[in-house]
């Protein structure tokens, strides 16, 4: 469990079902993502495939769930994949339930796992990628510090069109360790 000012960044539960339902089903969630509408299977599926990922030894893939603090309430994902263990590298991603949007939940479950990759897991890159249209997601990896390294050209084809990605990084020197 990872812990920040505001969220407890834990382990998913299949009790968790309903609440991921209720703001991936949303357009703001997906429109960015190359997947079509999750409904409820697709969200039953990926939490088993989470609790089969959290068994894993060594583990290499973490979904979480970002929690509030003072009430409980799952609003959002954090996501952290090794990448590469040779080379210690991960990529880091996250969803915020919309109506917590534009508060900083999204900087803060990524501070989070950056945190969690450098000082846990001992990464020593962590990258990120947003599809180029994502601006939101853009501007919260500058916050982390991360750098732009460039777009990804039409590398995912997505709802009948090419899409790019913009990707981001950052080192374990370049982290700046604060207190939340």
């Amino acid at each position: 469990m990872i812990e920040t000012r505001r969220l407890l960044i834990r382990d998913v539960q299949p009790s968790d079902v309903t609440a991921f339902c209720g703001y991936m089903e949303g357009k703001e969630y997906w429109e960015h993502l190359p997947i079509e509408t999750p409904g409820a299977a697709q969200v039953q599926e990926l939490i088993e495939r989470c609790r089969r990922d959290q068994a894993a030894d060594p583990r290499d893939n973490y979904f979480m769930a970002a929690v509030l603090k003072e009430t409980g309430e799952l609003v959002g994902e954090a996501i952290l994949r090794i990448a590469s263990r040779r080379h210690r590298q991960g990529e880091i991603g996250w969803g915020v339930d919309r109506r917590y949007s534009g508060r900083g939940i999204a900087t803060e479950i990524g501070r989070a796992l950056l945190g969690f990759g450098f000082d846990t897991l001992g990464l020593h890159r962590i990258f990120g990628q947003c599809r180029q249209e994502n601006l939101a997601s853009q501007r919260i990896m500058e916050k982390l510090s991360m750098r732009e390294e460039g777009v990804i050209r039409e590398h995912i084809r997505a709802r009948g069109e090419w899409w790019s990605s913009s990707q981001w990084s950052i080192l374990d020197r370049e982290f700046l360790r604060v207190p939340d």
